[in-house]
């Protein structure tokens, strides 16, 4: 066996033997030549673990001729230091003072090597696997040179396997074969030290129960070392995919995905201050704003790993990814220094505004230098209009505020101030986010129980007559510039009937054309349904039906009708002022269907009861012009309930409740229709209904109906009393609706089915 660590045993004692580095020491290197002319300096050496730092301090002393002292920081301190000082005060020769991790020395230790190497008592050189920047002080940082070790390349651990076999062979006398040299390169992670040490233990191993040749391969490596190797290699391919997935992961808004990355480069070994700075710079190009609290987070978690390290760091590492993940997004900072940068670059230095500039001297005053200043705390609410910026670029805006909740008080702040000079717009109404991903409302009528196939597809069908066709128009948000029109226009039909089995299949089609907006976003959609009705009962007074739709939407968007930032100048807008937007597509088409059921019970030709639920784009189509997966149309869902009784022979009272769901918003309507009956035949009466309905939150309404024969028509008015009145003034929507039904007289001869309605 061997008197002493192989590692040690194979430290290099000439230039030509050692391995790597030779950019600091190779031909011509700064290194080499301060060894070579005996003239060294104070400095740092700066690299990952086994890269040869001590080596090189070693070696330098050696090949210098100075008296060596070394000092670890873990378990030395300042009386250590002093005795050295002492000694290379008394000694004749130049003495090197190398301090491993002098990342670890606390400031008033690292502040008591100051005079020493100010008045070159010792040639300091300290090594760390830190950033000297952040871990050393800038007094001490000052008065040494720093030098990055690189991690060792495959070439250099290569030589090293070599090296330690061939030395392995001479002293143990035996034979080694390196059949494969995989396992052991990537368990070294460029680490010279770890290489050695896991020859030594594989060798002296195979000694104890094998003669002859010693055959070293991956399986065997692995089955020693004991050591399930990750791929990842901290300075190859690998190393960059997995960072930025984790990267990716944070700014996609998936925590499970975040800490899987995260497991992954800590289990390979990575180091855990990496990954914390890489989530400081996130937190501010991907949250900013968003969440400002993200930046601090982050920077805690910096320094609490700093401070505790692993394994309990990777508990701090993982609260932090987790809190990246789960905050809203924001890139809004890194696109207003990128846009502010570039504008630098193109216009050069812009002088200062007079009133801006600092003025310290009476010279300087007489110049005008911050003549006219307004200081903004000596106004109302600490601001006062005034210009800020060079005047050639005057009403240029750098930051835009994107569509989160602190950012849009941000933005409610600054349009405050600033008024049009800025721009800053409220958003209001739509979600219109800067990159056009929308949404948009479904299409609804406040008149719900005259738009059948809107409301339910089971309703397909269901009539008294031959066939049903019916329109309905809307005219809502009537405060806004472009009030928003909706129209639905719909024809159905029983198509199949059978007395015996007391059933019935209706067939519709249905076409809605919804247009909102300044940006004419317009919904095209036409729709086939169908439906199929079973009586429950003899008497045909219990019904249940159950229908389905299907069919194309088609939303567009009018870019030429929006109004863009560029188009303001100085405060003015003009349409022919070029903008340099990149538009995505102006049409997506998409397919969408969905189901629904309905009850409904006649106890008598005056008194019934229904109730249904529907359910809308059930196959969640994709709702992006950016082809975003993201981006999908929510299920929406329909619940109502209706009732009809008689208050009088000629009075018809008819409560209804209606509600919806889509997502995390819900619209719930009630209220009651008076009906009154004018003449008494079937076919030729003429009624007048009055109703007035509520919709939680939203609007009271008030509905009118007449009916003639076949043909009734309503109008209503949706009075607006949201949190919006302030803008809406309580104008709210115009609904018309006119449905015609077709009807026969029943014939009863034989051979002939008698209508749908005797079906149903």
């Amino acid at each position: 066996m061997l008197a002493k660590p192989l590692a040690e045993l194979l430290r290099p004692q000439a230039l030509e033997d050692y391995i790597g580095q030779s950019h600091l020491l190779g031909e011509g290197g700064i290194l080499r030549t301060a060894i070579e002319n005996k003239a060294l300096h104070s400095m740092i050496l700066w690299g990952p673990p086994g890269v040869g730092k001590t080596t090189l301090a070693f070696l330098m002393a050696k090949l210098t001729d100075m008296d060596f002292y070394m000092l670890s920081a873990i378990n030395s301190g300042v009386k250590d230091i002093r005795e050295i000082f002492q000694k290379a005060e008394e000694s004749s020769n130049k003495t090197l003072l190398f301090i491993d991790e002098i990342h670890r020395f606390s400031k008033s230790q690292q502040d008591s090597l100051l005079g020493a190497v100010e008045k070159g008592v010792v040639t300091l050189i300290g090594a760390t696997t830190e950033n000297p920047s952040f871990e050393v002080i800038s007094p001490l940082l000052s008065r040494c040179q720093v030098y990055v070790l690189k991690t060792l390349d495959k070439s250099s651990l290569e030589k090293i396997i070599t090296r330690a076999t061939d030395f392995l062979e001479k002293e143990l006398n035996c034979s080694i074969e390196i059949a494969e040299n995989e396992a052991l390169l990537q368990i070294s992670g460029g680490d010279a030290r770890k290489l050695i040490n896991a020859i030594e233990l594989i060798v002296t191993t195979l000694l104890r129960s094998e003669k002859g040749k010693l055959l070293i391969n991956n399986e065997l490596v692995l089955k020693i070392i004991q050591q399930n190797l990750l791929l990842y290699d901290k300075k190859g391919e690998n190393h960059y995919d997995i960072i930025s997935a984790f990267i990716k992961s944070i700014r996609g808004s998936d925590p499970n995905a975040a800490v899987y990355w995260l497991a992954r480069m800590l289990m390979a070994g990575e180091d855990p201050l990496f990954i914390a700075r890489r989530m400081i710079i996130l937190a501010v190009e991907d949250i900013g704003n968003a969440n400002p609290n993200a930046l601090l987070l982050a920077n805690n978690c910096f320094q609490a790993v700093h401070q505790i390290g692993l394994p309990e760091g990777r508990i701090v590492l993982s609260q932090t990814a987790i809190y990246l993940a789960s905050s809203p997004k924001s890139n809004a900072s890194y696109l207003a220094i990128e846009d502010a940068m570039q504008w630098v670059e193109k216009t050069g230095n812009l002088p200062v505004p007079l009133h801006l500039r600092n003025a310290p001297t009476a010279l300087m005053k007489e110049l005008n230098y911050g003549k006219n200043y307004q200081y903004a705390h000596q106004f109302e609410n600490n601001f006062v209009e005034q210009e800020f910026l060079p005047q050639s670029i005057s009403g240029k805006k750098f930051y835009e505020p994107q569509d989160n909740r602190r950012e849009n008080e941000l933005r409610k702040y600054l349009k405050n101030c600033w008024k049009n000079k800025y721009r800053y717009i409220f958003l209001l109404l739509l979600s219109f986010s800067f990159f056009f991903k929308l949404i948009g409302q479904d299409i609804h009528y406040s008149q719900f129980n005259l738009a059948p196939l809107n409301l339910n597809p089971a309703l397909t069908g269901v009539i008294d007559g031959i066939c049903r066709a019916g329109i309905n128009q809307k005219t809502q948000w009537l405060s806004v510039t472009k009030p928003f029109l909706t129209f639905s226009g719909s024809f159905d039909a029983p198509v199949y009937k059978n007395n015996q089995r007391r059933e019935l299949i209706g067939l519709g089609l249905l076409i809605n054309v919804d247009r909102a907006g300044d940006s004419y976003y317009t919904t095209f959609q036409p729709l086939l349904s169908m439906a199929f009705v079973k009586s429950l009962d003899r008497r045909n007074r219990h019904k249940l039906s159950i229908g389905g739709y299907c069919g194309i939407q088609q939303r567009m968007l009018n870019y030429d009708a929006l109004t863009f930032d560029e188009q303001y100048q100085h405060g003015y807008y003009s349409a022919d002022n070029p903008i340099t937007e990149n538009f995505p597509k102006s049409k997506i088409l998409f397919f969408d269907w969905g189901l629904g059921a309905n009850w409904s019970f006649f106890a008598s030709s005056a008194t019934s009861f229904i109730a249904g639920v529907s359910a809308s784009h059930l196959n969640q189509p994709r709702m992006s012009f950016e082809n975003s997966s993201l981006v999908r149309l929510p299920v929406r869902t329909n619940l109502y309930f209706s009732s009809t009784f008689p208050v009088s022979e000629s009075l018809l009272l008819n409560p209804m409740i209606f509600t919806s769901f889509q997502r995390r918003f819900y619209e719930v309507n009630f209220g009651v229709n008076l009906e009154y009956l004018f003449a008494d035949k079937r076919d030729s009466q003429i009624t007048f209904g009055v109703g007035t309905f509520y919709r939680w939150n939203d609007a009271l309404i008030l509905i009118l109906t007449t009916r003639w024969q076949n043909c009734k028509f309503g109008i209503s008015y949706d009075f607006n009393i949201s949190t919006l009145t302030r803008a809406s003034h309580v104008r709210g929507g115009v609904e018309l609706s006119l449905m015609y039904i077709f009807r026969r007289v029943a014939i009863k001869s034989a051979g002939r089915e008698p209508c749908p309605f005797d079906i149903m």
